[in-house]
């Protein structure tokens, strides 16, 4: 057998492996703590790294995909300055994400990227830069337990705006997941 015919024949049966994952949960609840980063962009370059926590929900529609939502809010450290000098106030970002994530099973490691839109709110700053992003993340998880329904993972989330960089955002996140329901 030629090297094509093989690659011909692995990529049809992956379809098959994606969906015969063990431990898929319909319903998948996420809460978890990190950083936000501020990238890129004359908005983020007024703040500094801070902690953040996030809440999130997937909804399982295929065992291969997913459909989330979740928010992230991070307390940064901003700069203000002035001729009398400079001030370093905290500042409460939220970003909101949502979108389609992709699954590929391996075991008990689940491996996803999700891509989707999102959106940003500053509590003090000027509100013309609250705005719509785009996002897109990379996520590791592993279970816990055979069923999969205890879960802990690892993410990494960029978001921006499109057009003109104002704005870019990169956030890491350790989470614990509880999933409810089969698929």
């Amino acid at each position: 057998m030629n090297s094509s015919a093989l690659h011909l024949a692995t990529l049809a049966l992956l379809p098959c492996a994606l969906w015969a994952q063990d431990g898929v949960t319909r319903h998948n609840l996420e809460i978890g703590g990190g950083g936000v980063f501020p990238l890129n962009g004359y908005i983020a370059d007024n703040y500094s790294p801070g902690p953040a926590g996030r809440a999130g929900y997937e909804l399982r529609l295929l065992k291969p995909i997913g459909a989330e939502v979740g928010i992230t809010e991070a307390g940064l450290p901003g700069a203000s300055c002035n001729r009398f000098g400079c001030t370093y106030p905290r500042e409460t970002l939220r970003f909101l994400d949502y979108g389609l994530r992709g699954h590929i099973g391996l075991g008990r490691v689940d491996l996803s990227v999700g891509l989707g839109g999102g959106y940003v709110w500053f509590a003090k700053y000027d509100p013309f830069t609250n705005g719509a992003l785009f996002q897109y993340s990379g996520k590791a998880a592993v279970a816990l337990d055979r069923r999969g329904r205890f879960r802990i993972a690892f993410t990494v989330r960029t978001w921006r705006d499109l057009g003109r960089p104002t704005q870019q955002w990169l956030s890491t996140t350790g989470s614990f997941i509880f999933g409810l329901g089969r698929l």
